[in-house]
């Protein structure tokens, strides 16, 4: 193999296959994955802390460890700490804060036979659905520069679409591995909460928050959560029961299948985003699963208002953990308008307020179960819009300055009530009316590449199962993709 020239057609098992067969070195797989980040992050921004020391350490001290072993890769800049690496958060306040110690997350990353080079770009403390921060910058989409990733984890899916990385850590708290998958044209999954056992997110979000990986292939994404999910050694046992990537070998039994266009709260779909639905929805005819059209059993407003609700209170607390580690008061942190106010308001949402919210997320997670006693999979756009450009959620000049205001009053923590969270519903769904769904209930969902429209962009189909059914999901996606592959299909500036 030629390391540089052929690298790109891997994913990360078959860069893996070729290190352990000794056809190709961990160092190598390293130079041409930096030779690419050198050629493409100037025009994409995707990766913004280098790891080149600790990548040099890794491929030193490599050994044969795991499914991955040599395999380059990038991790999220989002609360996850590596020792002495800078975890800005998306944040200008954080950029120079540097933890003493590897998270236990890090060190299993350390120690799994992965070579992490660099931190990715996301949106401040992961609260925006694009890719854009004040401290980097934005991460431009590999399709169209002039447009962004996605958020949250924008950057690890534009590594993984322009072939820098095949496989970059991310997470998901309302869609940010979905949504950059789908506006970047790569694969993208939402584990079921709690599966990563080297990884303890329950105080994310309310439990909202999962990370996984996005991929360039099904099979990685199932091997990833072979070893986040402890499957490794007990695989070679009962490979039928334990793993994930075993799975992906058979077919699915045939499917019933919900096809849902509405979103759940009033949000307009763009066409080509509907498109993206039918498609796979044909796919799946095709293979054998049988489709009809369904509709929501709840109340879509009731749940965004729940989801608001739990953000606010946790962005209050994640901005008061980020003035602790700093040694600063709140006021003198260097965070984002948006930020700050969200942090205000949530100061006003009491311990009370939020277990009503939670509730909430319960009585709508036993609808979902309900439903799936009927359908074993819900189908839908994984977002409501085309890729947009990275100011496109900008306050207005009038926004900032009302914001702005009400922050001078000291008074922000007043805010909160039903009616601020119906004003803010629309905007804040504008893109993802779909996704937050399923961290609510904490089922599995993922993001396949299926449709590209006529402009050259890619369009994601979502699919949710059942809380504990990533098996499913899993083999619906191979089974999809050897139908339809999405591998070859490189963005422009790849063939540039």
């Amino acid at each position: 193999m030629n390391p540089f020239s052929e690298y790109p057609q891997y994913d990360a098992l078959g860069l893996a296959q070729l290190v352990q067969s000794g056809e190709v070195s961990a160092g190598e797989l390293l130079k041409a994955a930096q030779t690419r980040l050198a050629e493409f992050n100037p025009l994409l921004n995707a990766v913004v802390t280098p790891m080149d020391e600790l990548a040099e350490s890794l491929v030193k001290n490599l050994g044969t460890r795991g499914p991955f072993t040599g395999v380059p890769f990038v991790v999220k800049d989002l609360m996850l700490r590596f020792a002495g690496v800078p975890m800005s958060n998306g944040s200008v306040a954080m950029k120079d804060y540097c933890p003493a110690a590897d998270s236990e997350m890090a060190a299993r990353l350390n120690d799994s036979g992965l070579i992490t080079f660099g931190k990715t770009n996301t949106s401040e403390l992961g609260a925006s659905a694009l890719a854009n921060n004040a401290v980097f910058g934005s991460t431009f989409n590999p399709w169209d520069l002039s447009l962004n990733s996605g958020g949250s984890s924008g950057g690890s899916a534009a590594a993984v679409a322009a072939r820098i990385v095949p496989m970059a850590y991310a997470s998901d708290g309302g869609g940010s591995i979905r949504l950059p998958a789908s506006y970047c044209g790569i694969f993208g999954f939402k584990p079921s909460r709690g599966l990563n056992r080297f990884e303890d997110l329950s105080k994310a979000w309310g439990g909202a928050v999962v990370s996984h990986v996005c991929t360039v292939s099904v099979r990685d994404s199932a091997a990833y959560l072979d070893w986040v999910a402890g499957n490794t050694d007990q695989v070679a046992a009962n490979p039928a029961l334990t793993s994930y990537l075993h799975a992906t070998t058979m077919p699915p039994k045939r499917l019933k299948i919900a096809l849902i266009n509405q979103a759940p709260v009033e949000t307009p779909i763009h066409r080509d985003c509907l498109s993206a639905a039918a498609k796979a929805a044909k796919h799946c005819e095709a293979l054998g699963h049988d489709v009809e059209e369904a509709a929501w059993n709840f109340d879509g407003r009731e749940l965004m208002r729940a989801f608001l609700t739990v953000i606010f209170y946790y962005t209050a607390r994640d901005v008061a953990n980020m003035a602790q580690w700093l040694e600063l008061t709140e006021p003198r942190l260097a965070i984002e308008l948006n930020t700050r106010l969200m942090a205000g308001i949530g100061k006003g949402v009491s311990d009370d307020q939020v277990q009503q919210a939670l509730a909430v997320w319960q009585r709508i997670g036993e609808r979902l179960a309900d439903f799936h006693s009927r359908y074993d999979v819900i189908l839908t756009p994984t977002v409501a819009t085309p890729p947009l450009a990275s100011d496109a959620l900008d306050p207005t000049v009038l926004e900032q300055w009302l914001m702005r205001g009400l922050l001078a009053t000291g008074l922000a923590d007043k805010l909160f009530c039903a009616r601020l969270l119906d004003a803010i519903i629309s905007k804040a769904v504008q893109q993802t009316p779909f996704t937050p769904l399923a961290n609510i209930t904490g089922q599995p969902a993922m993001s396949v590449p299926l449709y590209w429209s006529d402009d050259g962009l890619p369009h994601g189909a979502q699919f949710m199962a059942a809380t504990g059914n990533d098996r499913l999901l899993l083999q619906l996606a191979a089974q999809l993709q050897q139908a339809e592959p999405w591998k070859h299909r490189m963005p422009p500036i790849c063939h540039q």
